[in-house]
């Protein structure tokens, strides 16, 4: 047993620091996106249940909630790819008790911060949706989704820790099943849930931590197994870890908390033109737009420890490469998106709705035509920020971050509809992604100009100029 482990970590690691780049990416990143392929699948079928048999303002009440279940999922993926981070990189330096302490200390951490998170949601739960721009009309549905949701928060955060950990330790095939098996399972009880036993939103809810519970008791049988090389029982908690992992994974976060203020700011400024029929518009061209952009995080997300990797055992030429093999891959995932929303967006909003009649179908018809522009860019932008996460540079890629779901959005969707109305809204985001484009290049380039990247570590290395291959 201990030496087919070994000999597959020297595979592993063979193929990680000189093995073919195609077979990298096969390995990493696209079971990655097989993944997040399913997550899609599941957030589609999700919002066609709820939209078909519960009505538009079930609809509208879930995206009321998006942005607290987004904050949410910023905690676990801060310390979950923050953790990956540190793994990664301390295997590429061949330091596996370190690894071992970071992989513990995210765990620990994780498990204390959603005890907090359930109590407070436990107490507060009516004022906060209320502050969240749900008024009498969405309320009750918005209240039933976040009554389901309340009591996984535990087992859904350390479900994605547990993922993050199979991938640093080299089984992206396996984190694949899992993950899979939890999305088409959840996909199955919320046809159950809803519409079999009538839980209504509560069930979509219930269905996703149900779902997710299960797939962390499958991924743990390896991150959790104390008889493996590593494990998140072994090793011991060591605040500096932390502090190191919040800041690595700091980034990854303020993407997903911008994403989630962004839908807020969205909704806020619908509800002000168009009322809850534009909400409900609005949460199916978020649907689309969240199914879309899961492929880039496939693929940034599967490359990110393959960077820490290499990063850490000094392989700079390697991450150009992998990073010019990516920027190619999402343009033309981009493309493709964005051509196939232009000619059947149609057809895929009415996904969503029990016909073409409602005003809500056509508000997001209009609305989707020029949202999809969104597409041909903001694949560049998660991969220069995955890139400067899986370095270490987190505060380079909280810039880009922060402008791109947060400055620019929250400028575009106060200003554009004083002049364009609702048209302004549906451009605000997909101009966003466009000037992100314009700093995350300037940063890459400054980057590749300044300071030594690892600084603090003592390693002197030559910065990777990732402007160069964008």
């Amino acid at each position: 047993m201990a030496t087919s482990s070994m000999k597959s970590a020297l595979d592993n690691r063979y193929l990680l620091e000189r093995g073919p780049i195609s077979r990298v990416f096969l390995k990493y990143s696209l079971p990655s996106v097989v993944t997040m392929v399913f997550f899609g699948v599941q957030t589609l079928v999700d919002g066609v249940v709820v939209g078909n048999h519960l009505g538009p303002d079930a609809l509208g009440g879930i995206n009321i909630v998006m942005p607290l279940y987004s904050f949410i999922m910023v905690l676990a993926l801060i310390v979950s790819i923050g953790s990956q981070v540190l793994v990664s990189m301390e295997l590429g330096r061949k330091n596996s008790d370190k690894a071992q302490d970071a992989m513990s200390t995210g765990f620990k951490a994780l498990v204390a911060i959603s005890l907090i998170v359930t109590v407070f949601l436990l107490l507060l739960a009516e004022p906060l949706i209320k502050l969240m721009g749900a008024d009498e009309r969405l309320l009750p549905f918005s209240l039933a989704y976040l009554k389901g949701l309340v009591p996984f928060i535990m087992p859904l955060t350390l479900c994605f820790y547990s993922d993050a950990m199979l991938k640093a330790l080299g089984h992206p095939r396996f984190s694949m099943l899992t993950m899979s098996l939890s999305v088409v399972l959840n996909v199955l009880l919320t046809f159950c849930f809803v519409i079999g036993l009538g839980w209504g939103n509560t069930g979509a809810s219930v269905a996703t931590g149900v779902a997710f519970t299960l797939g962390l008791l499958i991924s743990g049988s390896i991150t959790f197994n104390p008889r493996q090389r590593l494990s998140v029982l072994k090793g011991r908690f060591h605040m500096p870890l932390l502090r190191r992992a919040v800041y690595n994974g700091s980034s990854e976060g303020v993407s997903e908390m911008a994403a989630s203020v962004s839908i807020l700011i969205i909704n806020l400024t619908v509800v002000r033109l168009l009322g809850a029929d534009g909400v409900a518009a609005f949460t199916a061209i978020n649907y689309i737009n969240f199914t879309g952009i899961l492929l880039f995080l496939g693929i940034s997300d599967g490359l990110i420890p393959v960077l820490s990797y290499n990063y850490g055992a000094g392989n700079y030429q390697r991450i150009k490469r992998l990073l010019r093999f990516a920027a190619i891959i999402n343009m033309s995932i981009g493309a493709m998106v964005f051509i196939v929303l232009q000619v059947f967006g149609r057809h895929v909003v009415l996904l969503f709705f029990d016909g073409s009649e409602s005003q809500a179908f056509q508000i997001a018809v209009d609305g989707l035509q020029i949202f999809a522009f969104v597409f041909l860019v903001n694949g560049l932008n998660v991969l220069i920020i995955a890139y400067f996460t899986a370095l270490g540079e987190a505060k380079t890629s909280i810039i880009i971050s922060a402008a791109r779901g947060l400055v620019f959005v929250l400028a575009g969707a106060t200003v554009l509809p004083i002049f364009m109305g609702i048209t302004g809204v549906w451009a605000a985001i997909p101009l966003a992604e466009l000037l992100t484009l314009g700093v995350a290049l300037i940063a890459c380039k400054r980057f590749a100009l300044g300071a030594d990247p690892l600084r603090g570590t003592g390693l002197p290395v030559k910065p990777v100029d990732c402007g160069k291959h964008f």
